[in-house]
């Protein structure tokens, strides 16, 4: 084997001249290859494949004017991309293309953004320097990120928009999830904007529990919180009995009395078995608080605990004390203070008492608990960080309880553990740590949940938009959510409306809730006496919600001193309330404004004006508009509503003043009482509904 190695060497190197020629010869074939490399290219054999399907269709000339051959890059150095994507997907802006489902050849779906302007991995990730499929889409040694799965595909818009937006429904629940599930009690989240998420959940404090239920009640919520209540919140932390046992008893023994939150009244429930009910109605107790039904479906609404047992777990005494006044026993609570007398308050405690589930607590049976029990539970208290959530007395809230989540978007996966049979990418870590956390080790304390799969999918879409790009775009690109202010109203008229909650539910200067209308500018809206007569009996303008004000049994004092504040202190400065007159308007003028409601404008599609014939149900009904509403105010939202409610659904028309005048004279003209028939010039058209016109959230009328 030597001496032919030997042989083989003199022939192609036994003198300069042979050496010359074959080190020549090598040296082409090697040059040969990069241009035949690049011949047979993933992305050339793509725009073939591409000039071939659009060659037979009727607009090929244009498309093949509109094509680039060769690698196409898109370079963004403020963003840190730079994009060879379109040497493949080379019809993007082609919007001709709509029926091609082929990729790579299928057009972008519409965005609101320029794809020059973003280029494409800053939305679906994957490295955008690759040339082949393997490298773009995939994760290999030199690059971690794969392309993002379209089921994520939102979490890339809140990297720029950090509040909700109207396209991103996934992302949007997912980040509410993120707040209000209490997961940001032990995980801190540093947003790119320098603040940090807060819960928005109110997990009651625990230092006068004993007040209030039993430690039998306290040990099955413990083993299984959503066997009391499907909706809770609260996670399980799959405690042993032992667990449950001890930590119940620390809770009870750690409970200090607080005066004033029992109580035993005098008078007695009603004899008639309805009367609860009707109460529980009469109060809009649904509106906040869920209820299952006899055929295992909950009503109501979301922002109060479930009740369907209720009467299993507080005491008769404290339920009492409770609807009194909530706020001796939770002074920041989201429930309003009702003031119902002794017998209403006797009736209702009745009726929610008799919500039990004799099964809840039929197989608990508790001794005595010991001083070791005890102290056991205080151990387990601090150990799985209850005070995260929970006020207990005693006990030290703690610091960084779990990891931060603030860039865990863009975790290196070289940091993870997966489970056998895990896709090793990032969506599919996060996902399964949120499904089933213990499974990763025994040993965590990360509770388990009861998400759905489309939760699950909507929280990884808002872990997965906490990336290092969201903290390194440039500021112009930023769209800041909206800012919670810490509002508070003053004087004797603030301490009413604190007393009533009223921000669990309205919106003012930027502080409350949403599920009723923002107040902030209620006295350039309203007139003085409607809104005086809505406090002593609140109606409804809108027949068809289940979400109403309930009757809050307010003095003539009290509604005095809030209709004078309001009137008073919200008012817009874009109004002068007293510019315009709420009556005296011409015939004329509110004939010309019923033509332009029924027929220009259609209104009626969206709004009331006559019961009989009318068929808008979307928008507030409009019979009394002109008893409630200050002209000034009709004659602004006409001629822009978003001005004064930014968001509203109610479109801008451009009216013009004639248009708008017209049309307020009309309104104004609608005190109640009899109807005014329709213009018979469009009598024929307007049985039909028409829709797309009006604000089912936001009003002409405020409520």
């Amino acid at each position: 084997m030597k001496e032919k190695l030997t042989s083989l060497w003199q022939r192609l190197f036994g003198d300069s001249v042979r050496a010359f020629g074959v080190v020549s010869i090598v040296f082409l074939i090697s040059m040969a290859i990069a241009p035949a490399k690049n011949f047979f290219s993933e992305w050339r054999h793509y725009q073939h494949g591409y000039l071939s399907l659009i060659r037979n269709r009727s607009e090929a000339n244009t498309l093949q004017r509109h094509f680039q051959g060769g690698i196409q890059q898109v370079w963004l150095p403020d963003l840190g991309v730079v994009d060879r994507c379109t040497s493949c997907h080379v019809g993007l802006k082609e919007a001709s293309l709509t029926d091609v489902a082929t990729q790579p050849y299928r057009k972008h779906p519409a965005i609101p953004h320029n794809l020059d302007q973003f280029g494409c991995t800053v939305c679906h990730r994957g490295q955008g320097a690759a040339t082949t499929v393997a490298e773009a889409h995939n994760s290999t040694l030199a690059w971690e990120q794969p392309i993002l799965a379209a089921k994520f595909i939102e979490s890339s818009c809140g990297q720029c928009h950090h509040g909700p937006l109207p396209g991103t429904p996934q992302l949007n629940l997912g980040r509410n999830l993120l707040a209000r599930q209490g997961c940001v009690h032990c995980h801190s989240v540093k947003l790119p904007d320098g603040s940090t998420l807060k819960p928005t959940d109110d997990p009651p404090s625990l230092s006068h529990l004993a007040d209030k239920t039993t430690r039998e009640w306290i040990f099955a919520w413990l083993k299984d919180p959503q066997a009391y209540a499907s909706t809770s919140t609260m996670p399980n932390f799959k405690l042993s009995d032992d667990d449950a046992r001890d930590i119940s008893a620390f809770l009870i023994a750690n409970s200090t009395s607080l005066p004033g939150d029992t109580l035993r009244l005098a008078a007695k429930a009603s004899s008639d078995a309805s009367a609860g009910a009707s109460l529980y109605g009469e109060s809009f107790c649904a509106s906040c608080h869920a209820v299952q039904n006899a055929a295992g479906n909950l009503v109501g609404g979301d922002v109060g605990p479930e009740l369907t047992r209720v009467g299993s777990k507080v005491k008769p005494e404290w339920l009492q004390a409770w609807l009194r006044d909530p706020r001796v026993y939770d002074p920041p609570t989201a429930m309003p203070h009702y003031r119902f007398n002794e017998s209403q308050m006797a009736t209702l405690a009745g009726f929610l008492e008799a919500k039990t589930d004799s099964d809840l607590l039929s197989n608990v049976h508790l001794d005595a608990a010991t001083p070791e029990q005890i102290a056991h539970g205080k151990r387990l208290v601090s150990d799985y960080g209850c005070a995260s959530c929970h006020e207990i007395a005693g006990v030290k809230r703690p610091e960084n309880f779990a990891p931060e989540l603030s860039r865990i978007g863009s975790k290196p996966v070289t940091q993870l553990i997966f489970l056998q049979g895990m896709q090793h990418t990032l969506p599919d870590y996060i996902a399964g740590k949120i499904k089933n956390p213990r499974a990763f080790s025994p040993g965590l304390k990360m509770p388990q949940y009861t998400f759905t799969a489309a939760q699950i999918d909507a929280l990884t879409t808002a872990l997965l938009s906490l990336n290092d790009r969201s903290y390194t775009l440039p500021p112009s690109l930023a769209v800041p959510g909206r800012t919670e202010s810490d509002y508070q109203p003053a004087g004797k008229a603030g301490k009413l409306m604190t007393d009533l909650a009223c921000f669990s539910c309205h919106r003012i200067n930027g502080h409350g809730g949403d599920m009723a209308p923002d107040l902030t500018w209620e006295g350039s809206s309203v007139q003085r006496e409607w809104l005086v007569q809505f406090f002593k009996n609140p109606g409804t303008l809108r027949p068809s919600l289940i979400r109403r004000m309930p009757r809050f049994n307010l003095t003539d004092s009290e509604v005095t001193e809030l209709t004078d504040y309001i009137m008073t202190v919200y008012q817009s400065p874009r109004i002068d309330r007293d510019s315009m007159p709420n009556s005296g308007y011409s015939p004329g003028q509110v004939e010309l404004g019923k033509q332009l409601f029924y027929g220009k404008y259609s209104c009626q599609g969206c709004h009331i004006v006559d019961t009989k014939t009318d068929k808008g149900y979307i928008g507030p009904t409009l019979t009394q508009v002109g008893s409630r509403l200050t002209a000034a105010w009709v004659f602004q939202w006409m001629k822009n509503p978003q001005a004064l409610r930014p968001g509203t659904v109610e479109p801008n028309r451009s009216m013009s003043d004639e248009d708008a005048k017209a049309l307020t004279a009309f309104l104004m003209s609608q005190k109640g009482g009899e109807k005014s028939p329709r213009p018979a010039k469009a009598a024929g058209s307007f049985d039909k509904l028409r829709t797309g016109h009006g604000a089912p959230h936001e009003e002409v009328a405020k409520r």
